[in-house]
């Protein structure tokens, strides 16, 4: 069954259903379902099982199943096959730290493209606790933020890694926007970050920056353990 937002690839358009580049299409369904968790941890992946459920052949499961390990989203045992990744707090608080990292040398060096370039629309204050759909729809314009300051930055190699890293976080970003206390202040940094970089005040964008990911810092240990239990209600 088709869950609202389960598509959120942030650097293209939504793929649509399976057909067209068969093999696309299969690695993207199963990549959304790995990276929003939606297979139980430890799960095993079996070839045939996903080929039944996807109505496809075995093999371009299996060369989805190839490609999403070497990218690091699911485990592989010698002669057992492909397994489900549990969600893990370190591993999450790393990746957040990288994307931090990323963003801030995006806006240390795409400053004076990043006041001349129009910034994604990031909507009205929002209500709290958000409903699942505005909670979607935040993280997709916070990721869209964080990519188009990325291009400021004129490399492909850092908006590929950009994009890469907003997908290993958007589940836990939905569950943010969904929680009871953090949407007002991660979307209030995200709009003085926004006005500070079209108005050309670096230093006032680099404050907005921090603001908004040291909200994550605290909060990321309860956002695993609530992003967690999400997935495995959702099964």
């Amino acid at each position: 069954m088709k869950r609202d937002g389960d598509r959120f690839h942030p650097g293209s358009q939504p793929s649509g259903c399976l057909g067209g580049d068969r093999r696309h299409q299969v690695y993207r369904a199963l990549k959304t379902r790995a990276l929003l968790y939606r297979f139980r941890p430890g799960q095993h992946l079996a070839v045939v099982e996903l080929s039944d459920q996807l109505k496809v052949s075995n093999t371009p499961v299996r060369e989805a199943l190839i490609r999403l390990h070497a990218e690091g989203h699911i485990a592989a045992v010698p002669a057992r096959g492909f397994f489900a990744r549990e969600l893990r707090l370190r591993e999450m608080q790393e990746i957040h730290d990288l994307l931090q990292l990323l963003i801030r040398h995006s806006l240390e060096v795409g400053a004076c493209q990043a006041s001349l370039r129009p910034l994604p629309d990031l909507g009205p204050p929002p209500l709290t606790p958000c409903d699942p759909r505005t909670a979607v729809a935040l993280a997709r314009r916070t990721e869209a933020l964080f990519i188009a300051m990325s291009r400021c930055t004129g490399s492909d190699v850092i908006e590929r890694n950009v994009i890469d890293l907003c997908e290993r976080t958007h589940h836990v970003r939905r569950c943010a926007y969904r929680s009871s206390d953090l949407p007002r202040s991660l979307h209030a940094s995200l709009i003085a970050l926004a006005s500070a970089l079209a108005e050309g005040r670096m230093e006032a964008a680099q404050g907005a920056l921090n603001d908004h990911f040291r909200v994550l810092e605290v909060a990321l240990p309860d956002l695993v353990m609530r992003a967690l239990a999400t997935s495995l209600m959702q099964e």
